[in-house]
């Protein structure tokens, strides 16, 4: 099965499957953000278009989303509803969407048109694949997957130029599994996915290494051996060895 990174985005291509896969889009941030007093241009349409773009050179049509569609929660502004009913006009079109849902995504089945596919929380599988959000503990049959793809840590790492300049990149990372008593088996590789919404990044390269989800929290993942890779394809090394990083 021959899964790739999308080179520059925050995607994957499962080629046999014609399927597209993205995490944490999370529309309405903007609307939210401007609900606390900051504002920053609404950036639905070009997210959209930038869906579409994948979907059409990927030659996807399937398009799978790892949770946090939306963003704001438990409520719907209308700006959210609008952007969410505009992207999901757009790419229904071309494309089916299937939805593994997030923990800001309540409410999510009363805008999105009833031909969605809705997947369990606790995930699912495609062959030797396991995809779930990341939020909730992943169900043994998706733990019984040779590799598992999760969302929600939106993971980035910052480092310091010359200059001492602070910068931050979106990444991957791939982390070796550990066994642990909750599961009869783990995968032997865990994938976060970085997230595709433009504003959403957390540092992951600074003590202690920890995540937000069950899985990174209980030590399913050793974060420190953990591979570090750009959008762009470049390898950084291990998690453990980019503390405080200066290039």
């Amino acid at each position: 099965m021959k899964l790739v990174p999308v080179h520059g985005y925050a995607a994957l291509n499962l080629v046999d499957e014609s399927l597209l896969i993205l995490s944490d889009l999370h529309y309405g941030v903007e609307a939210e953000m401007l609900r606390g007093g900051v504002w920053v241009p609404n950036r639905s349409t070009s997210r959209t278009e930038k869906v579409l773009k994948l979907l059409k050179e990927t030659k996807s049509n399937r398009l799978l989303l790892l949770g946090d569609v939306k963003h704001q929660v438990p409520h719907n502004s209308q700006q959210q509803r609008k952007d969410l009913e505009q992207f999901f006009m757009a790419v229904m079109r071309i494309a089916d969407v299937e939805i593994v849902p997030g923990n800001h995504d309540g409410g999510l089945d009363e805008i999105a048109p009833p031909e969605v596919i809705y997947h369990d929380s606790s995930g699912f599988t495609i062959g030797e694949v396991g995809f779930a959000h990341g939020h909730a503990w992943p169900s043994q049959d998706v733990m019984n997957s040779k590799v598992l793809i999760v969302g929600h840590e939106h993971p980035a790492f910052s480092f310091r130029d010359r200059v001492d300049k602070l910068h931050s990149e979106s990444c991957w990372l791939r982390a070796p599994m550990i066994d642990h008593e909750r599961y009869e088996k783990v995968p032997e590789q865990l994938i976060v996915m970085p997230a595709f919404g433009e504003l959403a990044g957390r540092t992951m390269n600074r003590e202690p290494l920890k995540g937000l989800g069950p899985l990174l929290r209980n030590g399913l993942a050793d974060l420190a051996k953990a591979r570090v890779e750009t959008l762009e394809g470049l390898d950084f090394g291990e998690l453990g060895n980019l503390i405080d990083l200066r290039l």
